[in-house]
């Protein structure tokens, strides 16, 4: 047997000592919500990163993040409790962000808590950790001590049975079970309120990321791989679960929560794993606000810059330094004095080849880099072209075209969820005679600065849209009528406070608005956009500058047109 076949034989026959274990302590047991990590060992992702990866299932007693920074485990997947664990001394890092939207939220049967204020003295379950939920009920006036909170069994049948009146789950999975039950339910989202928190947050400690920084790139790179396979295969990926993992769900829910993670990944807008410092820095604002972080508690070290570490001058490649341990370990077991002669000969030769494929390395890498740069200016044109067709290109808002996909679309959600939907319908008062007065270009101003105002003051899950001319609508997923109607009244007092600079002095302007919900209103678009449109002109009838909730008796008035609104 020559040289190079008995370094061909070791590799064969030690194929694993190449290869580093490392752990994922996941925060939940086995589902869809960790598909990813499944398509990542099923693929080959870790192994070709030079990774064994072994994936923990969490019970109600694991701490993630405990595990992690005690060294018990190299990666976890948390949530953004990474931020006060940071507070807490515990230096994690994130590495990636799957959920661009977190999908935790608080269920409630709907008869005992139709709205999430109704949750004072009820019973409710939610865990320690969860402070997302604690920071959200506290912005709604919810305090922490208004209601009974008893511990959170992780079972939605105690919600069904009567038990509990409220409890903590994720959209992506709860809900296919209650309405499986046929049970009503109210969902209460954290976005209602402004906290729009990043979900299921990929992290590893300090430590880690110093001592081997190239082992922590390369199993965040093979999970991303695994995430962008598994939300393209879904099915694939939930049959092997089945097989693999778990049958604690069967296909119908695992696939409803692909649907569900799709919803909130976004991955046809936003590559998978993005994050944003500003969104970190408004999560860090948020929990202090609510008092649970530091004013200004600074987000530094949290977020994992993704540029590849610069390694040694003399690290080897990974596959020559996997035959050469392996040739090193068998020199040593067999004490064979011509075999360590043959292999110091093989280290000197290999030596001599990485000269030249260095050089070919620093070559490729750069054109690498040059390939990597383009396809992010053409992701981004992608992305730009995808915005500009369904911007209005005057306010910025979503125009009538996206309206008219989404609308629909949000309403067969309302109606297999059993949830409320509202619609505002908007118009400014006079406005032709703020344009014949100050001219056209201060009634494009105008329209800018209100819609400015509605993006600041909407939920991240509110749909804003300029309607046409100076209209608007917006879409209020998930609120009952009594706050839709409270949320447009504050809209109103909003835009009487606008002012616009004049030559002869400041400017202001009015806004009449209409309120319609389903199911109360409407159940198509049609009949929905009609109550809004009946309310919108009984406000300008009455007098403008105020707020109308459709009711019957509109029916009965004149038929409403765009010129007897600006008359």
């Amino acid at each position: 047997m020559n040289k190079l076949a008995a370094l061909l034989f070791l590799a064969l026959a030690f194929p694993a000592w190449g290869l580093e274990r490392v752990a994922l302590q996941l925060k939940w047991k086995h589902q869809f919500q960790f598909a990813g990590y499944y398509a990542a060992i099923e693929k080959g992702f870790y192994r070709e990163a030079g990774l064994e990866v072994e994936l923990r299932e969490a019970g109600p007693d694991t701490h993630v993040i405990d595990e992690v920074t005690g060294g018990r485990a190299q990666f976890g997947v948390g949530t953004s409790d990474l931020l006060l664990a940071r507070a807490d001394g515990r230096p994690v890092v994130a590495l990636a962000v799957i959920l661009q939207h977190s999908a935790l939220v608080l269920l409630a049967r709907q008869d005992a808590v139709p709205v999430v204020q109704s949750l004072a003295g009820k019973r409710v379950m939610v865990a320690p950790g969860e402070s997302e939920l604690y920071a959200y009920l506290r912005q709604e006036g919810v305090k922490d001590d208004a209601y009974r909170r008893l511990p959170l069994v992780f079972d939605p049948s105690v919600l069904i049975a009567g038990k509990v009146d409220a409890m903590s789950g994720y959209s992506t999975d709860e809900p296919f079970l209650l309405r499986r039950a046929g049970m009503a339910f109210s969902l209460f989202t954290p976005r209602s309120s402004g906290i729009d928190f990043y979900g299921d947050n990929l992290f590893t400690s300090e430590a880690l990321l110093k001592a081997k920084p190239a082992l922590v790139a390369a199993f965040r790179t093979a999970s991303l791989r695994g995430w962008h396979y598994a939300m393209e295969n879904p099915e694939e990926i939930a049959d092997l679960i089945l097989a693999r993992y778990s049958r604690r769900h069967d296909k119908a829910h695992l696939l409803f929560e692909a649907g569900e993670m799709s919803r909130l990944m976004q991955p046809e807008l936003v590559e998978i794993g993005q994050m944003n410092p500003g969104r970190w820095r408004h999560m860090a604002d948020v929990y202090a606000e609510v008092g649970m972080l530091p004013e200004g508690f600074s987000i530094d070290g949290l977020i994992y810059d993704p540029r590849p570490p610069k390694l040694p001058a003399w690290a080897p490649p990974g596959i020559f330094l996997g035959i050469v341990a392996m040739v090193l370990i068998a020199a040593v077991a067999w004490r064979f004095a011509y075999f360590n002669r043959a292999l110091n000969a093989e280290v000197l030769a290999r030596k001599e080849a990485e000269q030249v494929a260095r050089a070919h390395a620093a070559e490729t890498s750069e054109i690498n880099a040059r390939l990597r740069q383009q396809l992010d200016e053409v992701a981004k044109l992608q992305t730009a072209l995808k915005e500009q067709a369904i911007r209005d290109g005057l306010t910025g808002l979503y125009n009538r075209r996206y309206l008219d996909e989404t609308l629909e679309r949000e309403l067969a959600r309302a109606r297999r969820d059993n949830l409320p939907l509202c619609m505002v319908l908007l118009d400014i008062d006079h406005f032709k005679r703020l344009n014949d007065t100050y001219g056209h270009q201060t009634g494009d101003e105008a329209l800018r600065l209100l819609a400015r105002k509605l993006l600041h003051h909407v939920r991240a899950e509110d749909i804003a849209c300029r309607y046409g001319g100076e209209e608007f609508l917006i879409l209020m997923p998930h609120i009952p009528l009594a706050v839709a109607a409270d949320r447009a009244e504050g809209w109103r007092r909003v835009i009487e406070e606008i002012r616009l600079p004049g030559l002869e002095g400041e400017i202001g302007f009015t806004a009449s608005l209409g309120v319609a919900a389903y199911p109360e209103h409407g159940r198509t678009p049609d009949e929905l956009t009609h109550g809004a449109d009946l309310a919108l002109y009984a406000a300008k009838r009455r007098g403008r500058n105020q707020v109308v909730v459709y009711g019957p008796e509109l029916e009965a008035g004149p038929s409403p047109s765009r010129r007897s609104r600006d008359t």
